[in-house]
């Protein structure tokens, strides 16, 4: 092998498992992948946004794609709606009213402060920044596009945060809704596995669940992630390894991207070029367990016993002796 071979060589399998290599991006639009029907939810959802239907929510467990997803949706309708994302991780009413009247009046922001958002604003407090909220959707100053939010946290939706979000989605101007909301809610893995295989499009109206890749669709995937990367090497998944991703992952994105970045760094480790069945056991090896910590008696619990052991013999011989 050439130097040049060999560096092109070092060079790819250094990219495979860099930060930027295969399965690694996982909220980067254009690694959105379509199947186990992601494609036809986006489509139905820009549907119902576009007939002006009203609150939307979008079900996925932990690693299922709702960000990505959520970043899709936003790219997709930016040139004709005004795009609000809020993707933090903490959701409560304030939380929520403050990132709006950022949005969309922020010379109002003072009504609702980061402290007051953070620890709770009073009931008179939020109200007045609600109708301030309200006045401003109804004479906007951004022209005629409507306002989309999008609403992708990882918290739990409380009562107040739902009854906001219920109360701007009825909200109407000219006899439509004067902003479309598409919440992104958590489900647990049990209910994640009851919609497994089942048609989640559309069932019922307004609600869309993100269920679990089919073996045949992680197939599907891997060959698309390795098509955006490295042409030649998009068929470097044989179905063995695929068939292993999908009983150890169950058909979960995160599950499914961890497995092979792990495989691919032990492949660079080893100077190998290409992963194997091998490198993805190796990769599933779970953390071993945190050790308890234990008293120093029960760590020399045999030297211990031998050391007392020893005492007692000399004590008996020495009052044999005295005797």
């Amino acid at each position: 092998m050439s130097f040049e071979q060999h560096s092109t060589s070092v060079e790819k399998r250094q990219y495979y498992s860099s930060s930027q290599g295969p399965f690694h991006s996982a909220n980067n639009i254009y690694m959105f992948f379509g199947g186990g029907e992601r494609g036809e939810i986006v489509e139905s959802i820009i549907d119902e946004i576009r007939r002006g239907d009203q609150l939307i929510t979008v079900h996925g467990e932990l690693g299922s794609g709702k960000t990505i997803m959520a970043l899709v949706l936003a790219d997709r309708l930016k040139h004709r709606y005004n795009t609000i994302h809020y993707e933090l991780q903490t959701l409560s009413i304030g939380m929520l009213l403050r990132h709006l009247l950022i949005e969309i009046c922020p010379r109002q922001i003072e009504l609702l402060s980061s402290d007051m958002a953070a620890t709770g604003a009073d009931e008179a407090t939020i109200e007045q920044a609600t109708e301030q909220l309200f006045t401003a959707l109804a004479n906007p100053s951004s022209g005629n596009k409507p306002y989309v939010l999008l609403i992708d946290s990882g918290a739990t939706v409380d009562a107040g945060s739902m009854k906001l979000i219920r109360r701007l989605s009825q909200y109407k101007k000219n006899g439509q809704a004067a902003i479309r909301i598409v919440l992104f809610r958590r489900i647990d893995a049990d209910a994640a596995r009851m919609v497994a295989g089942q048609n989640v499009i559309n069932q019922p109206r307004h609600h869309y669940w993100l269920r679990r890749l089919t073996l045949t669709e992680i197939n599907e995937y891997l060959r698309h992630h390795m098509m955006l990367f490295d042409f030649n090497q998009r068929d470097m998944f044989t179905s063995d390894m695929a068939y292993f991703i999908a009983d150890r992952s169950e058909g979960v994105f995160n599950s499914i991207n961890g497995l092979a970045k792990n495989a691919f760094n032990l492949a660079s480790l080893e100077d190998s070029e290409q992963i194997s069945i091998t490198h993805l056991m190796s990769a599933d090896v779970p953390e071993p367990a945190e050790r308890v910590p234990t008293s120093f008696l029960r760590r020399h619990r045999q030297t211990a016993v031998l050391v007392i052991g020893v005492s007692l013999f000399i004590l008996l011989a020495a009052t044999l002796t005295l005797l």
